[in-house]
């Protein structure tokens, strides 16, 4: 975790304790946002740290598994205040930023540095498949109002979210058991052991674990609670920013929620592409958005019952900005190589798409 991250971490609390005092709704934003960010980085370090200790496939699932909580946690909160906009925009906007932002920019650094990148195109294009399925599945609610405006999207939603996550726990068998069919069981080359493998690279990188297991759950439940918070002032001030600045409830989500939120994973993948480990660069983007489509969407469809019921119905140009962006990752995972001229394009094409969200006019349909 580098130092400067390390220098921001007061920025949160702070946030939190000035929320008291009735200040600039703006300025808690901004505080707010930014604060978000070192505590996110905190909790990656720690879940690699405890991850470490406990092994590969422990490891991974940790790593996988909390990767996730900063964007659940501030879709949560954002749920209960009546911002379903803000929770539906922030799933579609991670899978974006991961699969474009975040690859683009770790193959722009790892090109820069080494040249033609290499990658095992079996491993790669077998992410890119299975975050193709996740993905759909997002997809089906919309079709089904698109043809049927009437019908019970709410129900469908539900049924959906259940589905996903069954489909979240075979995930996790085929990572964690190694469960493949037949009479073996293997547990290498899954998802979760590359992600074990994930977290032992960068633990090693820096020098080996200087955490005990003690003081990684430690940091990891403080940061998880700071986060809570935080995200809390974060969602409360949503509002009056997006009327005082111009800007909708939709870009806050779609957009700077997924920044704030997707730290850990974007270091992690670029400090991976910087030692030219691309395979486990594309791993942490892939199952990072996989994570988000099994796991995240449907918890926060199933938390919603409890407050302002939330379905998986998203407007149209998310569905056709997502299924761009995941088509275009699976054509470079394709041929084995890459370059920081496509880690160019990626992140370019991001940035167009941020641009797309952020001149929708008011009036459009989110």
């Amino acid at each position: 975790m580098p130092r400067w991250l390390w220098a921001l971490i007061p920025v949160g609390p702070l946030a939190y304790i000035l929320s008291f005092f009735h200040l600039s709704e703006l300025l808690l934003f901004l505080l707010s946002a930014v604060g978000i960010i070192p505590l996110a980085a905190l909790i990656g370090k720690a879940t690699e740290e405890l991850g470490f200790h406990l092994g590969p496939a422990a490891g991974g699932l940790l790593n996988a598994t909390f990767g996730n909580v900063p964007e659940l946690l501030i879709a949560t909160l954002a749920i209960r205040g009546g911002l379903l906009t803000l929770a539906q925009a922030s799933i579609i906007g991670s899978v974006i930023s991961n699969a474009s932002l975040v690859v683009g920019i770790s193959l722009f650094f790892g090109g820069v540095r080494y040249g033609l990148l290499r990658f095992s195109r079996e491993d790669v294009g077998h992410h890119a498949v299975l975050m193709v399925l996740a993905v759909a599945s997002l997809a089906l609610p919309t079709l089904f109002v698109v043809t049927a405006p009437r019908g019970n999207v709410e129900g469908l939603s539900i049924f959906v979210a259940i589905l996903l996550v069954v489909t979240y726990v075979a995930y996790l068998m085929y990572g964690i058991l190694g469960f493949r069919g037949g009479l073996r069981r293997t547990p290498d080359d899954t998802f979760l052991e590359e992600q074990g493998e994930v977290v032992e690279e960068i633990i090693r990188s820096e020098g080996g674990p200087v955490w005990s297991i003690r003081l990684s759950i430690v940091c990891l439940a403080a940061a998880t609670v700071a986060v809570a918070l935080v995200g809390d002032v974060l969602v409360a001030s949503v509002r009056p920013v997006t009327h005082l600045v111009g800007i909708s409830e939709f870009f806050v989500g779609v957009v700077i929620v997924p920044l704030v939120g997707n730290v850990a994973e974007s270091l992690s993948a670029i400090q991976l592409a910087a030692r030219n480990k691309i395979d486990l660069s594309f791993a942490v983007a892939s199952g990072s958005s996989i994570q988000v489509a099994v796991f995240v969407a449907p918890i926060l469809v199933i938390v919603s019952l409890l407050w302002h019921p939330m379905t998986l119905v998203f407007n149209p140009i998310e569905i056709a900005v997502l299924a761009l962006i995941v088509a275009i990752f699976f054509f470079v995972s394709q041929d084995g190589e890459s370059n920081w001229l496509e880690g160019l394009q990626l992140t370019i094409i991001y940035v167009m798409a941020a641009a797309v969200f952020y001149f929708l006019p008011a009036h459009y349909p989110v």
